[in-house]
């Protein structure tokens, strides 16, 4: 390693005489030239990338990853996942050596790399923070924290703030992990170069697999991953995993996962029907449990939610009927499945299941919009134009009315004052003619009201002249009726200009943000009587959209089956199978099981000891309270039977003590 270090030789001659030490059974010695191996490539890639190095050593790893010795190809995939997660190589070539190496026969050599595409490896995780910069920086951070602890006065709530401080340290140091092993995860298999190919290697791996349950476990995970993240053809997949759906079945949860995992449109109805018949057939039924049933219409929910096709319409009608199920969390799941439906089919729902269109739905009636999820088998969801591009359209015409509107306003201001003007010269013209012919209108008593108007339109200020004007602003605003809220607009025209700009101009995020927002606001929004009785007229039909919801900094989510994005999710979390609105009454084991965990790790109630070591000797009287009954009896019997004269000397003795101390 320090011939390494100091460039004395190439890194691939290290990594070939590390790989030849790695043959002997010295656990130690393999984990030191690992982290060796692992630090040696960072620092060769950290100013430039060294490609024609990291090439060959890949080969190199590849190579030894098929080796006999199933210890030297452990290591070399242990480096190549440790490589990847710290982002020195983390390239297509690397992601499809690790994944070559999961159809390796040995179990040894293809389990790290299964639970790596997972982000199960929490053994990798340990060894990759173990020596990472991020751990070393959080570890300063928590002796800066005690060191800083040590200055001043020491009490109980500056003590409280330090162990606040750790823990929050630790919290952060846990987030940020799980955070980049699961972004990692998605990384490495989006760069799969062929994964139909990889998996269906892998299911025929599955297939005649007999490691043990929780190994064929990983492999259904990462199978159903790939194909619900790729939309794969498997179809031998479902009737495989149909045979394990029975409620007395070890794991079934996950199992129900996975298979909801691996639905989407474009698996066809005559292979998913049958799985839905499986589930229903051995979870919604009248002999089985609450549990079971609530746990099989999730089960049924998640997976039509990615495939609506998958259950006939008499099936649902059944499914639909535990609404009114004597149990909640039954109750809570139909309705979820009526829910779902309302929003991607209300046709296969019965009439008085269907509910009121929302605004997205009553659009794709009306104008054969696409929809997010094909409702018939081989039904294309593709848009000719991006989905809410029409807010922006809707937002520049607004601009351009507010302008017209201010341009309107100051232009019949600027008419009103001209005649106001006007006005007043004709006025002092026919009141100057007026004195010249000896008539003198204007100072008869008749005319005090024409001649108060006289001074105050000859001698009025500025700011009255200015008040004046405004008056006339708003009386001509109120006058004027311009819609400055709401737009509308004929949806074929503004389809148009939708598409126009689409094709014109690259949207930045704002404007992306206020798509997001918009769609999901249609998606939520249930359409006004008017436009479900006047659907039929195209001619007459106009969006009316209110302009200033998309200003609200509210964060409104579809209903149902959508993401943030607005997309459909591809994994499923497990919290959305096993969803309980209503927790189980738990045995009294079961509490205490919860108590006991609840009590690991915190510090215990009661006496604390108020000393600087909490395990140095204690005092006589902290002695004599856990000593027995028999060994102080005899004591506490001739402490009674004292006399005055004895107690008067043992007082005596007690003061000259306390003298003593004080002193």
């Amino acid at each position: 390693m320090r011939i390494r270090t100091r460039n004395l030789i190439s890194a691939t001659q290290a990594v070939d005489v590390a790989f030849k030490l790695h043959r002997c059974r010295d656990k130690q010695v393999r984990k030191t030239l690992r982290h060796f191996l692992v630090s040696d490539i960072k620092r060769m890639n950290k100013s430039q990338k060294q490609t024609k190095a990291n090439a060959i050593i890949l080969s190199f790893l590849s190579k030894m990853i098929k080796d006999n010795s199933s210890t030297v190809a452990r290591e070399a995939v242990v480096t190549l996942l440790c490589l990847f997660k710290k982002n020195v190589w983390n390239d297509a070539r690397t992601a499809n050596v690790i994944a070559d190496s999961c159809l390796m026969s040995n179990k040894k050599v293809y389990v790290p790399a299964i639970q790596f595409f997972l982000g199960k490896s929490k053994a990798l995780n340990e060894m990759e923070t173990s020596s990472d910069s991020e751990s070393e920086n959080e570890e300063t951070k928590i002796k800066q924290l005690r060191l800083r602890h040590r200055v001043g006065i020491k009490t109980k709530g500056r003590q409280k703030r330090l162990d606040r401080s750790i823990k929050h340290v630790n919290k952060e140091k846990e987030r940020k992990i799980k955070k980049r092993s699961e972004l990692t995860n998605f990384h490495a298999l989006n760069m799969l170069h062929d994964p139909q190919s990889f998996a269906e290697k892998l299911f025929r791996k599955l297939e005649r697999c007999s490691d043990r349950f929780e190994i064929r476990i990983l492999i259904l995970d990462l199978i159903s991953r790939l194909i619900g993240l790729n939309k794969l053809i498997l179809l031998n997949f479902y009737p495989f995993i149909q045979r394990f759906l029975r409620p007395q079945q070890r794991e079934v949860t996950h199992l129900l996962l996975f298979s909801a995992q691996a639905s989407h449109d474009q698996v066809p109805p005559d292979v998913m029907e049958p799985l839905i018949r499986v589930i229903a057939d051995n979870f919604i039924t009248e002999r089985a449990s609450s549990e079971a049933i609530a746990v099989g219409l999730n089960s049924v929910r998640e997976i039509c939610a990615r495939c609506p096709y998958a259950v006939t319409k008499d099936l649902l009608s059944d499914l639909i009927q535990y609404r009114s199920y004597r149990n909640k969390n039954v109750v809570a799941a139909a309705r979820s499945i009526i829910r779902l439906y309302r929003q991607i089919n209300p046709e296969m729902l019965p009439r008085k299941e269907c509910g009121r269109l929302t605004e997205s739905q009553l659009d794709v009636l009306k104008y054969d919009l696409p929809q997010d999820v094909a409702i018939n088998f081989g039904q294309s969801t593709t848009s000719s134009s991006i989905p809410g591009a029409e807010i922006v359209v809707l937002a520049s015409e607004k601009l351009n009315s507010k302008k017209k509107e201010s341009c309107k306003m100051l232009d019949k201001n600027s008419d009103n004052s001209k005649e106001c003007n006007n006005e007043a010269i004709d006025t002092r013209k026919s009141c100057s003619d007026d004195e010249d012919s000896g008539e003198k209108i204007c100072i008869n008593n008749e005319s005090d009201e024409s001649d108060s108007e006289w001074v105050d339109l000859s001698h009025s200020s500025e700011e009255e002249d200015e008040q004046n004007n405004e008056d006339i602003v708003m009386d001509e605003c109120n006058n004027i009726e311009i819609t400055t809220k709401k737009i509308s607009m004929d949806p074929s025209v503004l389809k148009e200009k939708a598409l126009e700009i689409a094709t014109s101009r690259i949207f930045t995020q704002e404007e992306f943000e206020a798509m997001r927002k918009y769609q999901q606001t249609k998606q939520k929004r249930f359409v006004s009587y008017s436009s479900l009785r006047n659907k039929h007229k195209s001619d007459d039909a106009y969006f009316i959209v209110n302009s200033d919801d998309d200003e609200d900094g509210e964060n409104i989510t579809g209903v149902g089956i959508q993401n943030k994005d607005g997309s459909l999710g591809n994994l499923v979390s497990m919290s959305a199978i096993t969803r309980l609105v209503k927790r189980p009454r738990q045995t009294k084991a079961e509490r205490m099981e919860n108590i006991e965990e609840g009590r690991v790790g915190r510090e215990k109630y009661g006496f604390k000891v108020n000393r600087l070591n909490a395990h140095a000797s204690t005092t006589n009287r902290e002695k004599l309270k856990n000593k027995t009954f028999q060994m102080i009896k005899h004591k506490v019997r001739r402490k009674t039977k004292r006399s005055f004269q004895e107690k008067q000397v043992a007082l005596r003795e007690h003061l000259k003590k306390l003298v003593k101390r004080s002193r």
